[in-house]
């Protein structure tokens, strides 16, 4: 204490030192308020924020949980008096912080926020109030809509998850790209008070998501009749949540989601994700599984790419039949089903091969056709049959070694810049694999590539046997170079210093060496994964040298 008196004292001029407690895992509670021009005011209860990740909120509900009656009245009308004693008007949020290790329930004021929250839509749920209107009502003179406090309402129990443009498997790290494919579980920005699932999003199918912006891409607000049914419509909406073209952080909403420790009343605080990191921690394979699980859903997505190569989208019946059908369809090259089925039984079928690239190796499906128009799938000396039809919408259901019925929505896209397909599938509600995989994001080899993908592929293994590649750890923007072509660095030299969504990331040498190649410059907007510079061995630098010469 006398050393902190010194230093303020030093600094400041000024020997005073504020104490606070130290809440270990406190809940964090805060109050909306909403004070007019005429002396008014009143709480419209309360929301739990205490689920969050480095100090940022990620999933919220309405009202808290298991919190006494008395406290909550209490928390209630302190936010008011906080509020008035200011002499505030218009909408405002107050924080508190719930020390949990306390009997008797003791809470402590963190801050105001004098807005209406991201979260706020959870309070418009239970009250059934439109907050924005109070806003406007307030700010023309007007009085509260409700100005007894015994008249707020509060029905049922509402949940906010913020969908963010993220990858949990890489730490977080956040994520820019194309959108190709979004198609949320209720209308976008229908808005309302008298829904169960709404979704607020600025974004659409065919929109990019930049670097200039907060990673938050939607808000996903669900609401019932009680917590119970409330967190189940949660869960099942985020899983019904349809995004493609950027990683998001759905699968690790959906893991905190299902947590038992969440589904606990009153259990959750702002230690759960330090407490439970591994029970919610996101792998590269995760939306596609692991061992026979991560193998059913990767031959799903083969089996649902043979079907869009054999245009056999909307076309039911035997494969003869559907061979028919689909060449009238279109005359591209996804309608070459001649040949597919050949004479001679089981040797005489037709078998085709699909690389799915993995970040780790490329996997191998050898993929055959029967006459029926079903495929057997067989990777790593593992068969599976799938009998399989997809409508003109892209739902499939197919059944599974004969036994185990799916139904999966279908989305995919085809790259001709780098020769790949992406299929990307997520279990539909009326049957399919509704556990924790409940989706896969695949990307294949194209299996019709052109010379000109061949040459390009080549270059890159050129370029990976020229020295160490420096990629971009995610999207962003090059602020800083420390380097130029032809300068000598030292392992984890500072070569480019990355901007991504207002934090600066340092990228270092991967290796001692000579940068030979430098292919961004400051300015350059710049994709994940996208290689930055190359730099390579000195002694082969120097026999490059010599043999230019």
């Amino acid at each position: 204490l006398e050393s902190a008196k010194s230093e303020s004292l030093s600094a400041f001029g000024d020997t005073n030192v504020i104490l606070e407690r130290y809440l270990v895992d406190p809940r964090h509670i805060e109050v909306q308020v909403m004070i007019d021009t005429h002396g008014n005011g009143v709480y419209l209860h309360e929301r739990d924020c205490s689920l969050q990740r480095r100090h940022q909120k990620i999933i919220e509900e309405a009202p808290a949980s298991d919190l006494p009656d008395a406290i909550r009245k209490d928390l209630g009308a302190k936010a008011v008096m906080a509020a008035k004693a200011v002499d505030y008007e218009n909408a405002g949020t107050v924080e508190f912080l719930l020390d949990t290790q306390s009997k008797d329930g003791e809470f402590f004021f963190c801050e105001m926020n004098t807005r209406l929250q991201v979260e706020h839509p959870i309070t418009e749920m239970i009250t059934k109030q439109d907050l924005v209107e109070w806003q406007l009502r307030i700010a023309a003179g007007q009085e509260l809509p409700i100005k007894n406090q015994k008249d707020i309402p509060c029905i049922g129990h509402a949940f906010e998850a913020r969908i963010y443009a993220e990858n949990p498997a890489k730490n977080f790290m956040p994520q820019t790209g194309h959108v190709w494919y979004h198609n949320p579980p209720a209308q976008p920005n229908a808005g309302g008070t008298n829904v169960d699932v709404r979704v607020d999003t600025a974004i659409k199918t065919e929109q990019d998501i930049t670097v200039h912006y907060d990673p938050m891409i939607s808000k996903l607000i669900v609401h019932s009749a009680d917590r119970p049914s409330a967190l189940k419509k949660l869960i099942s909406s985020l899983k019904q949540y349809q995004l493609a073209g950027v990683p998001s952080n759905i699968p690790f909403l959906v893991k905190c989601a299902e947590h038992p420790t969440f589904a606990t009343l009153g259990a959750v605080n702002t230690g759960f994700l330090e407490h439970h990191a591994q029970d919610v921690k996101i792998d590269t394979h995760e939306e596609t599984g692991s061992g026979q699980d991560r193998n059913l859903l990767e031959s799903v997505a083969s089996s649902a790419l043979l079907l869009l190569l054999e245009n056999r989208k909307g076309v039911e019946g035997t494969l003869f039949g559907a061979v028919e059908a689909g060449m009238k369809k279109s005359g591209s090259p996804w309608s070459n089903l001649s040949g597919s089925w050949r004479m001679g039984g089981e040797n005489g079928r037709f078998c085709r091969t699909l690389i799915l690239l993995d970040e780790e190796e490329e996997q191998t499906f050898t993929c055959l056709s029967n006459r029926d128009g079903s495929f057997d799938i067989i990777h790593q000396d593992m068969s599976i049959s799938i009998d399989g039809f997809m409508d003109d919408d892209g739902k499939m259901s197919m059944m599974v070694n004969g036994t185990q019925h799916m139904s999966f929505q279908i989305a995919s896209k085809e790259d001709k810049s780098d020769g790949t397909i992406s299929v990307v599938g997520w279990a539909t509600t009326d049957g399919g694999h509704d556990g924790a995989n409940y989706t896969f994001n695949t990307t294949f080899r194209h299996p019709y590539p052109s010379s000109s993908l061949s040459t390009s592929g080549e270059a890159a293994a050129a370029g990976a046997a020229a020295g160490s590649r420096v990629k971009a750890p995610m999207p962003g923007k090059i602020v800083r170079l420390n380097v130029e072509k032809g300068d000598e660095v030292g392992v984890n030299d500072v070569l480019i210093v990355l901007e991504a969504m207002k934090m600066e990331h340092i990228i270092s040498a991967p290796s001692a060496g000579q940068v030979v190649e430098l292919k961004c410059s400051v300015g350059d907007i710049v994709d994940d994964g996208c290689i930055l510079a190359v730099v390579q061995d000195l002694d082969v630098a120097s026999e490059d040298v010599g043999d230019a010469a």
